[in-house]
């Protein structure tokens, strides 16, 4: 089975590389990754991994998590030019995109703890269609944490489930939920207070509201805290970089984003260098 790596440079090289070929492209040389502007960078060791498989020597410079600034090399690739060529678009293009979504991940989690030093950025699973380990990656070394990697990672009931179940309220639902999964937690979204309540009365563990201003959120986080104060309380729904700190002010201990993967790319090129 091809790796992950192979398929990226499967999907951008089909055959042959028809310009290199054309024009006779030959010789040895160096390519060199710049950042040209500020962040936090990402994925680097993956774009290393495409130079290594199409059979360029690499030197990392720059890892994940790094801040960069204009100017510097994250990665130098020595080798043939045509293979330079051919993993270039594919290494520059995981680089510029992870690197946009670590760096608003990082703005995020500054943002939020400025007013709430314990708050926790979780992002969704609802990454771009493929790839979703980078786009992961990311958000990690950016200082978010992933919400569910995937449907087997924790248990959150939504509506949706309600609608086909054979339960007809949330508070049936935590109830059956919690007679069968054992040492597992529960959680559920919710849209009210009073929701929020009878889940919390059956057992759920985890509250998260969805689409609720700041103002009104922030007195349902008091009550709900006064009646449970163990249980742990998540935020969703259009919540970005601009409001950030007004739903971490109003003390939930969970902001739950697509946000970062949204990001524009940061910056970068790749300098070439002809040796032989």
């Amino acid at each position: 089975m091809p790796s992950e790596i192979e398929l990226l440079v499967r999907e951008d090289l089909h055959h042959i590389d028809l310009v290199s070929v054309y024009l006779g492209v030959g010789g040895k040389g160096v390519a060199e990754l710049v950042s040209r502007s500020r962040g936090v960078l990402a994925c680097s060791e993956e774009a290393a991994s495409v130079y290594s498989f199409l059979g360029a020597s690499v030197e990392l410079l720059a890892e994940s998590g790094d801040l960069v600034e204009p100017g510097r090399v994250v990665l130098r690739a020595v080798g043939e030019a045509p293979r330079l060529l051919k993993a270039w678009r594919i290494a520059q293009v995981i680089v510029s995109y992870m690197s946009g979504v670590a760096t608003y991940t990082r703005r995020m989690v500054d943002e939020a703890r400025k007013v709430n030093p314990s708050i926790v950025i979780a992002t969704t699973r609802q990454t771009p269609p493929g790839l979703r380990k980078l786009w992961f990656k990311a958000v990690v070394v950016g200082g978010g944490i992933v919400h569910r990697q995937g449907l087997s990672d924790e248990i959150l009931v939504f509506k949706p489930h309600l609608v086909f179940s054979t339960y007809n309220s949330i508070g049936e639902a935590v109830s059956a939920l919690k007679s069968v999964v054992g040492y597992k937690q529960v959680g559920v979204e919710v849209g009210s207070l009073e929701e929020a309540l009878e889940a919390v009365g059956k057992g759920a563990e985890y509250i998260q509201f969805d689409r609720v201003e700041p103002g009104v959120l922030g007195e349902w986080v008091r009550v709900l805290k006064s009646k449970s104060p163990k249980v742990r309380i998540g935020i969703g729904g259009g919540i970005t970089l601009e409001n950030v700190a007004a739903y971490a002010a109003t003390g939930v201990d969970v902001i739950v984003t697509s946000a970062p993967y949204r990001a524009s790319p940061l910056d970068f090129t790749t300098v070439f260098r002809k040796t032989v």
